[in-house]
């Protein structure tokens, strides 16, 4: 599924990333029939950032490739390395601490891939955290339980050009402490996000976008841009809640889940294409929800099956068009496609 903006392939960046070496198999072969994972979104696109021209995203490009086996100290180290490189993480770390990019947001990090090997290769018990980082790429990482520092499987804070493609994240939806908070959550005005094929599921709520209904506060947020697509979010109790920016959500699907699937409020402007809701009896689509301002939504063939009425607020005027192209599926056929190919286990390259 090529859509008309830059894409890198998967197969591109590894290759560029290993010179000239071969591109070798791990585990098992993908699902047959899986469309090839390129880069589209906002993600995809170069843009203005505090006014300095920044490039679509390329992650490490062609740095060097390193290998992370059972040692979250390495992993750290090689993160917040200034140079750009791709990484890659085999087996299940255990952390003692949140996994961060960078130290100090004064000399902001990034320009690094990150790629689980086989289909069980991420963190457990603590998290990614991408604050004050720019050109990331993460894929095939499976993150779960995350209960160390902000409880968050991956944290954007005023980063910009940043995907997550084709993980895993979950943690345990009956659990009643609050231990864990967000799986993606993006805040502080971070833009030109990525998110797709990622398997959300068994988890409160799941992505928070923008950090403040507080009018005052919101500044930074203002300048949120965020693409979600061919994602799955199972068993969880909520989507993704936009505040303040734009966010573009096609081709997901949202399956048991007891609270809301996607809300805009504070004045956001979130547009959903082709969407399948199922068993989400509360609030499938809301822009008034819990925050002082509404939202703005639009909606365009999304499906809804044992779910509950739609309550949103139409923009008063036709909204700009987004800085990109893109291709929908249609909503059974991108269900069946997030079904059989999101999450981990697609992306069996290695160095």
């Amino acid at each position: 599924m090529i859509r008309g903006v830059p894409a890198l392939l998967v197969l591109t960046a590894i290759a560029a990333g290993c010179g000239d070496a071969p591109v070798y198999p791990y585990g098992p072969a993908p699902p047959k029939n899986c469309p090839v994972s390129t880069l589209d979104g906002y993600a995809a696109v170069g843009g203005d950032v505090n006014g300095v021209a920044s490039p679509p995203t390329t992650g490490g490009g062609s740095g060097p490739t390193m290998m992370v086996n059972n040692d979250p100290v390495k992993l750290a180290e090689l993160l917040q390395s200034p140079d750009p490189l791709v990484i890659y993480v085999n087996g299940m770390l255990s952390p003692p601490d949140t996994i961060k990019v960078t130290l100090d947001k004064d000399a902001r990090g990034g320009n690094k891939t990150l790629i689980g090997v086989g289909a069980n290769s991420g963190l457990t018990g603590a998290g990614l955290d991408l604050e004050y980082s720019d050109n990331i790429i993460v894929r095939n990482l499976k993150i779960s339980k995350v209960s160390i520092g902000e409880g968050d499987a991956i944290t954007l804070l005023n980063s910009h050009h940043v995907w997550i493609d084709h993980c895993d994240l979950s943690s345990d939806r009956d659990d009643t402490t609050a231990r864990y908070d967000g799986l993606v959550d993006i805040t502080h005005g971070s833009s030109f996000i990525t998110v797709s094929w990622t398997m959300f599921h068994d988890h409160g709520d799941t992505s928070l976008v923008g950090h403040t209904a507080d009018v005052s506060q919101m500044e930074e947020d203002a300048a949120l841009s965020v693409t979600y697509h061919h994602n799955g979010f199972y068993r969880v109790a909520s989507g993704p809640r936009v505040r303040w920016g734009n966010a573009h959500v096609f081709n997901n699907r949202f399956q048991d889940v007891n609270v809301f699937g996607v809300v805009s409020a504070s004045d956001a402007l979130v547009r959903l294409e082709n969407n399948l809701f199922e068993l989400v009896p509360r609030l499938p689509l809301a822009t008034t929800y819990q925050d002082p301002l509404s939202g703005m939504m639009t909606e365009d063939g999304d499906q809804f099956s044992s779910s509950g009425p739609i309550d949103i607020i139409q923009p008063s005027v036709t909204p700009p068009p987004l800085p990109y192209s893109w291709t929908t599926d249609g909503v059974d056929s991108a269900a069946s496609l997030v079904d059989k190919c999101a999450g981990t286990g697609m992306l069996n390259f290695g160095p």
